[in-house]
């Protein structure tokens, strides 16, 4: 047991070093995705004007309408300055792309690296109550002392249960949360059904991450409902905090496109929720839901990565989604309006 209890503290302290590196992992992956959507958005507004005013014909008009050679050669000048300013920008987005996706990746292999811990520790604990399981079979027949030392054991096993009981962090919700009250369209409803019916087939995400692209082509804005909702395989969670990447039903709500919250509106954790806020929320059916405030979450969709931070709950058809995604998220994806973006199936860990 000795041996047990010195091995999980060791384990313990790794796991909070990695848990910090992962903390810091995850503001870079947020500052550098913060970049590149920005960056997404100057070159499709450089597109669509050149598109729309048909730049390269006026550049040529331009250059072959000079007076002189001398005019000219200004107004080639201009013309190569013009087209290296654009090409520089494309480039420059690339950059941002390939830092994003590799800040990531280094992520991702913190995050598994920790998981790998997390089993052992699990390990550890489960060796621990059997050690405390056997002694305590042969407790009648002990003597004192040894039944002195048993009781040693098992106090070492509570406490080891205990420390893990303390992981279950829980978050005070804000009293001027405005978010909460927000209701489906049957259309909503009906979709709900559809998907977690589909998803159910689909089994849970593995360890890659996999593509999640089912849509309910009918659905509409998707907030939270009321709790008289059933839970269905959307809303199923492990609150085993080793637990990896699981597939689930999302819905969208807030900003100008949800007219059932206000907007800027509050959210549980008192963040502001409007149309950039890069947050999620979590179904208040699901257990220690309130431990999940804070926390970040990468959200994978149809070949795309976004990491945001859940800082909301709601009943979300009485946990029949597992996750209600802010503009900023579903904007990340390519989806203008939570209509657009409606039902769908992503798959999701918590970081």
């Amino acid at each position: 047991m000795a041996q047990i209890v010195a091995d999980h503290e060791q384990l313990q302290g790794e796991i909070s070093t990695s848990q910090e590196q992962i903390d810091a992992t995850t503001q870079q992956a947020m500052q550098a995705q913060e970049a590149m959507l920005e960056g997404r958005e100057v070159v499709g507004k450089m597109m669509c004007q050149e598109y729309t005013n048909d730049s390269l014909g006026e550049m040529i008009t331009l250059v072959f309408s000079a007076q002189s050679f001398n005019d000219f050669l200004r107004r080639v000048d201009y013309a190569t300055a013009v087209m290296t300013a654009a090409a520089d920008e494309v480039e420059a987005q690339k950059e941002r792309k390939a830092t994003y996706e590799g800040v990531l990746d280094e992520l991702n292999t913190q995050r598994d690296e920790q998981q790998l811990r997390l089993t052992e520790l699990d390990a550890k604990k489960q060796e621990a109550q059997r050690v405390v399981e056997e002694a305590s079979a042969n407790l009648d027949t002990a003597q004192a002392e040894e039944a002195a030392r048993i009781q040693a054991l098992a106090e070492q096993a509570a406490k080891l249960e205990q420390e893990q009981a303390q992981k279950q962090a829980k978050a005070e919700v804000s009293e001027s949360w405005d978010t909460a009250e927000r209701e489906d369209t049957a259309a909503a409803a009906e979709a709900v059904e559809d998907t977690s019916a589909s998803s159910a087939n689909e089994g849970s995400a593995n360890a890659g991450a996999p593509d999640t692209g089912s849509q309910n082509a009918g659905a509409s804005n998707a907030g939270s409902s009321n709790a008289g909702g059933s839970a269905s395989s959307g809303g199923s969670v492990s609150t085993d905090p080793s637990a990896g990447w699981q597939s689930g039903v999302a819905s969208a709500y807030g900003g100008s496109s949800d007219a059932s919250t206000p907007n800027p509106g509050t959210t549980a954790t008192g963040a502001i929720c409007d149309d950039y806020s890069m947050g999620v929320a979590v179904p208040m059916s699901w257990p220690n839901y309130s431990s999940y405030l804070g926390r970040s979450v990468e959200i994978s969709y149809n070949g795309m990565t976004v990491v945001a931070t859940v800082n909301d709950c709601g009943y979300m058809g009485g946990g029949s989604r597992s996750l209600d995604l802010q503009p900023g998220v579903f904007k990340a994806f390519g989806f203008s309006t939570c209509q657009e973006w409606g039902v769908r199936t992503v798959s999701y860990r918590f970081l």
